[in-house]
């Protein structure tokens, strides 16, 4: 296609004489607006080549997508160190280029962008990154990124984990989330996040979702999610759902393996089914499937074994499209994982697979896809109906977002007035959600007078490959316990080979404070201990309770698990600053605890 935007004014007169009569309509659901934005159809004008292009996400590649042409942009570069305007041409070309042979839907921009890019320079170079690749692009491009703790980069507003918005239990807070995280991604050029989480934790063992889930009950979820999913969407980002059929049953990782939401039809209907269906009908935009199978609805087996979602027709297009009556983009999870990879003889046929199964965005896929799509076509081994869905629902999600627009606003700064805004609700949210589930004893508040000694307790395993992030975290919590006035020791774990601790511990202390910091993410889940940490649980157990006081900064269900007898118990949900600097103000008697648990603390392991 030459020139996108001349298609789009052939067909502006039609739009908007829709525009017209979308003003005087009033549907009868979200889902109804929805499907009636759908106007723009100049999909339809595509090339084939273009139209597979659709449904391809891509990581991005500078090295490659920037030496497509004849000879090295690189070596072009070091020969002829030239900057400004001469450089932005050279690297214009090189990406018309790629795009003339890759006309791709768009980009993940995550980690793969940010090789050997310092953090302080990441937000400047995702925004050159956005209007380049979207300057080369003939096409309109999707910039996607997860962001479920806010945008994760210097400078941009830090979220708690999404566990810590279902004990504010505010819907406000919900749309606040969304409409701060969306503000903030329109400021970098992204226009499409993989959020929020709609999975149930309904098993504590579970190694993917636990703080990731804003709860186990589905009506608080719905309640939650929807109003989050609002605050993404009225301001112009799409939101994703995942990961249908649900995960939060498995004890097992769907990144290691294919992983079974084993709930039956019924009780998957008052669960999972619920929450995906509920958020279907308030208009979410898209929907990615898990590596997840759902025997209580599958009967169709690939060698023998029920194949994920990502890979099932029964799941994608007969219960999601159809019975469930889905009409916006169904997006993969990353086809890297091991819970996709294995079931084909190669990738590649995995790949094709999947978007015959329903798929209408891949992410991730190889280059070949699309040439393997393209051929596969011509020849009528896969129907060109299939395409057209895939595209048609592609470029409906692109027109609600006001991708095409001509004069669309690719990047949208943020106001200081919007940034207080941002700032503020994260840290409402972040106060909000710390949760005392119990302290019968009455320890807290602490006070300087009575409790001025402090044993301070890191429960962290030693990191093998030199990620300490959790205990250096936990450092800076020391830091902010010490600059509130206390007298502090800390240590990582208490072991049993450690001669007398108990009794030093009870003579020099005024309390001891136990961090146990777990995440997701851990083979077995976040209940799941190594050595040092499980002996820092044994000696918590055996400590002098008047002196013990456990605060769970990730798992909630660590205290009833491993401290049903420690009196004073707390859960934050999130292992951040500004989780640390409100705990303190909190532990000190300054702020009262608002939070209410999300989730059954007093659920049992595989008893659902």
């Amino acid at each position: 296609m030459k020139n996108f935007f001349l298609i789009v004014i052939v067909t502006l007169a039609v739009s908007m004489f829709f525009s017209c009569i979308k003003e005087k309509t009033t549907a009868s659901s979200v889902s109804e607006v929805y499907e009636f934005q759908a106007v723009d159809t100049t999909w339809k004008l595509l090339t084939l080549r273009e139209k597979i292009g659709q449904t391809m996400l891509m990581l991005p590649d500078r090295e490659m997508e920037l030496n497509l042409g004849e000879g090295s942009l690189e070596t072009y570069f070091k020969r002829y160190p030239i900057t400004g305007k001469s450089r932005k041409r050279c690297v214009l070309h090189e990406l018309e280029t790629y795009f003339k042979r890759y006309p791709i839907t768009g980009y993940f921009m995550g980690w793969k962008l940010f090789t050997g890019i310092p953090e302080e320079k990441r937000v400047d170079f995702v925004r050159t990154s956005v209007e380049e690749y979207q300057k080369a692009s003939e096409l309109p491009l999707l910039f996607q990124q997860d962001y479920e703790s806010g945008v994760g980069l210097q400078g941009m507003t830090p979220f708690p984990k999404e566990m810590a918005l279902g004990a504010t239990d505010s819907p406000e807070l919900a749309y606040k989330y969304g409409k701060s995280v969306a503000l903030e991604c329109r400021s970098l050029g992204i226009n499409w996040v993989l959020h929020p989480v709609a999975d149930l934790n309904v098993n504590p063992l579970n190694p993917i979702v636990n703080t990731r889930s804003v709860s186990d009950d589905p009506e608080k979820a719905i309640c939650l999610l929807s109003e989050q999913i609002k605050g993404l969407q009225d301001n112009s980002i799409a939101a994703t759902i995942k990961h249908f059929p649900g995960d939060g049953v498995d004890y097992r990782d769907q990144h290691l393996m294919t992983t079974v939401n084993s709930l039956s039809e019924e009780k998957w209907k008052l669960y999972h089914g619920k929450v995906f269906a509920e958020l279907i009908k308030k208009g979410v935009a898209c929907i990615m499937p898990g590596h997840i199978t759902l025997p209580s609805y599958q009967k169709e087996k690939i060698n023998g074994y029920l194949p994920p979602a990502t890979l099932s027709h029964e799941l994608l297009t007969d219960l999601l499209k159809k019975e469930m009556h889905f009409n916006g983009v169904v997006v993969s999870d990353a086809m890297t994982m091991a819970g996709f990879r294995g079931w084909y003889k190669n990738d590649l046929e995995g790949q094709v697979a999947s978007f015959l199964a329903g798929v209408d965005i891949l992410l991730w896929p190889s280059y070949e896809y699309m040439d393997t799509i393209e051929v596969r076509i011509q020849r009528g081994e896969i129907p060109m109906e299939r395409l057209d869905d895939a595209v048609r629902r592609v470029w409906a999600m692109k027109e609600r977002f006001g991708l095409l627009k001509k004069n669309r606003e690719l990047i949208r700064l943020i106001s200081a007035e919007e940034k207080s805004e941002i700032r503020e609700a994260s840290k409402e949210i972040t106060e909000r959600s710390i949760t005392l589930v119990r302290d019968e004893d009455h320890k807290l508040p602490l006070s300087l007078e009575k409790d001025k000694k402090l044993l301070l307790v890191a429960v962290t395993p030693v990191a093998h490959k030199g990620n300490d992030r959790d205990f250096k975290r936990l450092q800076n919590l020391r830091d902010e316990f010490v600059k509130n006035g206390f007298d502090v020791d800390f240590r990582r774990n208490i072991l049993y080979e450690d001669q007398g601790w108990q009794d030093n511990a009870t003579e020099l202390y005024d309390k001891v404070i136990f961090l146990v910091a777990r995440n997701t993410h851990t083979p077995f889940g976040p209940l799941q201990l190594w050595d040092d940490e499980a002996q820092s649980v044994w000696a918590a157990n055996s400590m002098d309770k008047s002196k013990v006081i456990v605060i769970s900064l990730g798992s909630p269900y660590i205290g009833n698990e491993y401290f049903e007898r420690v009196k004073t118990y707390i859960n934050t949900y999130s292992n951040d600053a500004s989780t640390h600097s409100a705990l303190l103000r909190i532990l000190m008697g300054k702020l009262p605890f608002r939070g209410k648990s999300p989730v059954d603390l007093e659920r049992k392991l595989f008893t659902f």
